[in-house]
């Protein structure tokens, strides 16, 4: 995904401090081109920066999470807004924007 030249702090209190990923180290090679890395479980995801960026506002990941309902709480909390799908039934999802408008989706584990 990308995010904003100068936008790594943002991205670490949205992606670490309010959902929970942790941030691990870009390999030294990429390190000087900004952006962050961050896991949650399994799954890696890399925010890249574009000079001319634009928010992916329909394209999106979907991230399974344990405790959907906190999550969203928190991230209600914090202001950023939570849209609860059930286009799908059986599966409890939200929708959320980060910091830079980049379309998230979560949905709880089976």
């Amino acid at each position: 995904m990308a995010i904003p030249p100068g936008g790594e702090n943002q991205a670490r209190a949205f992606y670490a401090d309010l959902v929970g990923s942790v941030e691990i180290a870009k390999p030294p090679a990429l390190a000087g081109r900004g952006g962050a890395w961050f896991q949650a479980d399994a799954i890696e995801f890399h925010l890249g920066v574009e000079a001319e960026f634009r928010p992916a506002r329909k394209a999106h990941p979907a991230f399974e999470w344990d405790d959907i309902e906190g999550l969203a709480e928190r991230v209600h909390a914090a202001g950023f807004p939570v849209h609860w799908d059930d286009l799908i039934e059986g599966r409890r999802r939200f929708y959320t924007a980060d910091p830079f408008g980049n379309r998230l989706e979560f949905s709880a584990t089976d």
